[in-house]
């Protein structure tokens, strides 16, 4: 197991973890920001990197990238953010016995998925970019990674959400 699956292997555990200390409840805000922040980005990262085509120069490929990071993190956090009013307001759910328990064990599930639709989504969009044997060696991290094709299997349940355009660049992995 190579380095780079090192590393989706810990943000993996990670997002695992954190929806288990924060139920269920606290994650369906993260898991339509998720839905919400894939949509826009993978519909307006193009326009996005146009408009701040000046910043990554020579770099277009990385520029992509970029743009549809920033795009997806930003309309993900924007509208968790906003779920986490509404949170607030509908609290009770707490009250009823063995809510926690649950609530806790399903924002475990939900904290993998949402862990791994995130990295799959970069996965997805990187793999149709970087070129094996450029860009920091990224495209033979793909290539050679043991759980980016399992990330790529769970992406395909929100592949409706993209753009033809989108699933039709020639992935590496």
């Amino acid at each position: 197991m190579s380095i780079f699956d090192i590393c989706l292997l810990i943000i993996l555990i990670y997002t695992t973890l954190n929806g288990l200390f924060k139920g269920l409840i606290g994650l369906v805000g993260r898991v339509f920001g998720l839905l919400v922040g894939a949509f826009v980005a993978s519909h307006y990262y193009l326009a996005f990197f146009t408009w701040s085509a000046n910043i990554y120069k020579d770099h277009e490929s990385l520029g992509k990238i970029i743009s549809f990071i920033v795009l997806f993190v930003v309309v993900t956090k924007v509208t968790e953010w906003a779920f986490k009013l509404l949170e607030k307001v509908f609290n009770f759910v707490a009250v009823i016995p063995g809510s926690k328990y649950l609530n806790n064990l399903a924002g475990a599930i939900l904290g993998f998925l949402i862990g791994a639709i995130f990295l799959g989504l970069i996965i997805y969009v990187a793999s149709r970019y970087v070129v094996v044997g450029n860009l920091l060696g990224l495209g033979d991290q793909l290539k050679n990674s043991v759980i980016a094709p399992v990330l790529l299997r769970i992406v395909k349940l929100i592949l409706p959400l993209l753009p033809e355009a989108l699933k039709a660049l020639k992935s590496i992995i």
